[in-house]
């Protein structure tokens, strides 16, 4: 007892020593001290609290059976063709211009048609001999000098050279390529004056006296082009997007596309002599088709739709009792007017998460954002 008495007076004469500000230092310090140990010895027997991520969220309409799809589309040509000679020479007439239409029946390119001339020439000639060979034969029969051999030789003869002066006058018109319908020249594949051979190809060459229109429809449409009558599509061009021009469905493909597993349906487009349009240019067309009932979709933000591992679409919705989130499979019809995804797989009474869907979770707990 008597050695702590002294310990302790020690320490206290040692403290009375030390400078003044350092002794409230060290209370300050002993303070602070006490005060940390009491708050860890409170909060030893609390939970921590749960911090729930704060999400958009977005209440599902009624269905609409009228709105308006968005396809991206592909300008095409009816059909493109290589044309050539059939016979061989010399290119004298290229009159025509890449990029510029020729009417149906103009001049596309000529060969010298001097040898061919002289080939018909020869075969006329030729047919008036045979001629009167024939007509001697003939008056030789009647008389009986000839034989009925020596007629039938001589008639031969005869439809030979019809045969030929009919196949240097083809010849002759084959030196000449006119285009067989309006045609849209997008080649020239030789020069003027260049020696060819028979069917090697001259100029290339698209029937545009319509265009046709490409879109890839997924397979849940494909039921409504069943009734082609209701179907109604117009075209949209991105440097008129005021002046639509009105589609004709033409014909669509029974075999999906291997990867996409689409349907590619074509629609038929009248060239506008004021608006240049080219195969190839992309277009939006808008469709509106009957759609089987029991294909139900709605309208949602483009920024509700979500993706898997897969990379199937999905949306994420939220469970009200449990304030957490799960996601749901749906399929991406396309765009209305407004620009909304149109997506089917909902019922139509859902809150789906619209903004924050980059870190949910299946089960996750959030918080319903209301705005500040």
């Amino acid at each position: 007892m008597n050695k702590t008495q002294s310990f302790l007076t020690s320490m206290r004469q040692h403290h009375d020593r030390l400078p003044r500000l350092v002794q409230i230092a060290g209370w300050v310090l002993l303070a602070l001290l006490i005060v940390l140990l009491a708050r860890c010895g409170s909060h030893s027997d609390e939970q921590p609290v749960e911090s729930l991520r704060p999400v958009k969220l977005y209440q599902v309409g009624e269905s609409n059976l009228l709105a308006v799809r968005h396809f991206v589309g592909r300008v095409d040509a009816v059909s493109t063709v290589d044309l050539s000679f059939q016979v061989g020479g010399r290119i004298t007439e290229l009159p025509v211009q890449q990029g510029t239409i020729q009417r149906a029946g103009s001049l596309i390119a000529a060969l010298d048609p001097a040898d061919y001339q002289l080939a018909v020439r020869e075969a006329e000639l030729q047919l008036d001999q045979a001629n009167r060979d024939l007509e001697r034969a003939r008056s030789l029969f009647e008389r009986g000098s000839v034989s009925q051999a020596s007629l039938d030789q001589a008639q031969t003869a005869h439809n030979l050279r019809r045969v030929a002066l009919d196949t240097a006058r083809r010849n002759l018109a084959y030196t000449r390529i006119t285009a067989p319908f309006d045609a849209l020249v997008t080649r020239r594949l030789v020069d003027p004056f260049t020696n060819v051979r028979p069917n090697m190809e001259i100029v290339r060459v698209q029937n545009v006296e319509e265009f046709r229109v490409h879109i890839s429809v997924p397979e849940n449409l494909m039921g409504g082009l069943d009734q082609t009558d209701s179907i109604s599509a117009e075209a949209v061009f991105q440097s008129r997007p005021d002046k639509p021009v009105a589609l004709t469905y033409r014909e669509h493909e029974t075999e999906p596309d291997a990867v996409a597993q689409t349907y590619r349906v074509t629609f038929g487009m009248p060239r506008d002599e004021e608006f240049n349009v080219l195969p190839g240019m992309t277009v939006t067309v808008r469709l509106r088709a009957a759609i089987p009932d029991e294909v139900a979709f709605f309208a949602v933000p483009p920024s509700a739709i979500d993706s898997d591992e897969q990379g199937d679409f999905r949306v994420w919705v939220y469970q009200p009792e449990s304030g957490s989130v799960t996601p749901r499979p749906v399929k991406m019809l396309g765009l209305n007017e407004e620009g909304q995804a149109l997506v089917g797989g909902l019922a139509g009474n859902e809150e789906i998460v619209s903004a924050g869907l980059h870190l949910l979770h299946d089960g996750m707990r959030v918080l319903p954002f209301e705005g500040f």
